[in-house]
């Protein structure tokens, strides 16, 4: 019980962390931006786990997505975005790996093809979504959204075909990895972080992979 208790304090004190982050990030946000509360929400659960990679970016990316949606917010003199200077630093020097690259490419090439025309931020979109498919969570939770209807808002606005396509309403790491081989003449098969989530046999119920 006190082994609960600590993780579900330690939960609690990451998502109050990333939500201060987020509501200093969007200080630097263009007002009404429809994209901005997702990325200052992605970022600062990144931050809160002191893990940038976590945001599915490469340094490059996150750098060029910060110039664009939150200008100054490195360069900031708030103290809430400290870390972000200094995290940001240590993970430019380290960089971001890639331990499935076939599956992310199968994940990338689906999103470009289903992509909206006109959204800048889109290829953002596309990094953040193929890397989070690699964690043991589902998306919504492990981007620190609220609900899966905040993750669904996204996808619709960047990939509304292939919203439409999700007619079984599966949820969404499983439709984008069955949708991914699909689009690629593959058999379906599970996205890698699925194997790991505690909800794997209600969405595998079938025993098919």
């Amino acid at each position: 019980m006190d082994a609960v208790l600590t993780s579900s304090s330690a939960h609690a004190d990451i998502a109050l962390s990333a939500q201060r982050f987020a509501r200093a990030l969007l200080h630097h946000a263009p007002p009404g931006h429809p994209d901005a509360g997702f990325f200052a929400t992605l970022i600062g659960t990144s931050l809160a786990h002191h893990d940038l990679a976590r945001s599915g970016l490469c340094p490059k990316e996150l750098a060029d997505l910060l110039d664009y949606l939150f200008p100054d917010a490195l360069a900031s003199q708030d103290a809430r975005l400290a870390a972000l200077g200094q995290q940001f630093s240590a993970y430019a020097a380290r960089g971001r790996g890639d331990p499935q690259p076939g599956f992310t490419l199968l994940v990338r090439v689906l999103l470009e093809a289903y992509r909206a025309p006109d959204t800048p931020t889109t290829p953002w979109v596309t990094g953040v979504l193929v890397h989070a498919c690699l964690r043991p969570d589902h998306l919504w939770r492990d981007l620190g959204l609220s609900g899966r209807e905040d993750l669904t808002f996204v996808l619709a606005r960047h990939y509304p075909g292939l919203v439409m396509r999700n007619a079984r309403n599966l949820r969404w790491k499983q439709f984008l990895a069955y949708s991914a081989c699909e689009h690629a003449g593959l058999p379906p098969s599970a996205a890698p972080g699925c194997f790991q989530c505690e909800d794997h046999g209600a969405c595998y119920a079938n025993g098919s992979d």
